[in-house]
């Protein structure tokens, strides 16, 4: 990785085993093939990179805004009839995991000064075999929303998942941020999956 003059790369990885499908890229990002993760064995994982690279743009596509159910995915053989990723907003199932995702409003951080940060949130009703989430964090600019961080991690038989992507900012700079997040899901009863975003309306102030 080249890193700017000033600009540093973070992460923080604990211990995790993945299944066969995922490819990684040379910034070691992972990503399935299948367009799902792969099933995630073993202890808890996060992960958050911050981004040395050129500005760049991040659209939002069809994610929906706030909070939504994970729906069966399109392509899954355990659940004929998915609808993918903007069926839940059209009503489709949830599986019966029964398991909703949520992204915040980028605030300051409640921890770390001079720092917004984002969080990505799955709670579900019932244990899941598998849960991962990979979310950004970006920031509005002249030229449309700058990616700032990428967060993501993974957990096995559980019934939450937070995962976050902070980034620091200069003490009292004003912007309006925006996180988005894929959630996901799986195990023997099916497949799932969501997008969701959600974005500052106004400008809110970098405190220290």
């Amino acid at each position: 990785m080249t890193v700017r003059p000033g600009l540093r790369a973070v992460t923080f990885v604990t211990s995790v085993v993945l299944a066969a499908g995922i490819a990684f890229t040379g910034g070691g990002a992972a990503v399935a093939a299948d367009g799902l993760p792969a099933d995630a064995v073993g202890t808890d994982t996060t992960e958050v990179t911050e981004i040395n690279e050129p500005d760049q743009v991040v659209p939002t596509e069809d994610a929906v805004q706030g909070e939504v159910d994970l729906v069966a995915a399109d392509d899954d053989p355990v659940a004929p009839g998915g609808a993918g990723l903007a069926a839940a907003a059209a009503g489709a199932p949830s599986l019966p995991y029964l398991c909703r995702a949520s992204v915040d409003y980028p605030h300051n951080s409640h921890t770390t000064p001079s720092t917004i940060n984002v969080h990505f949130d799955t709670r579900c009703r019932q244990v899941a075999p598998n849960l991962s989430t990979e979310g950004t964090l970006s920031r509005s600019r002249w030229f449309g929303w700058e990616h700032l961080s990428t967060g993501k991690g993974g957990k096995a038989n559980t019934r939450d998942l937070r995962v976050v992507a902070p980034k620091g900012c200069a003490k009292d700079s004003w912007y309006r941020y925006k996180g988005q997040a894929r959630f996901y899901v799986s195990g023997p009863q099916g497949r799932g999956s969501a997008f969701v975003y959600n974005q500052n309306d106004t400008e809110i102030k970098c405190t220290g």
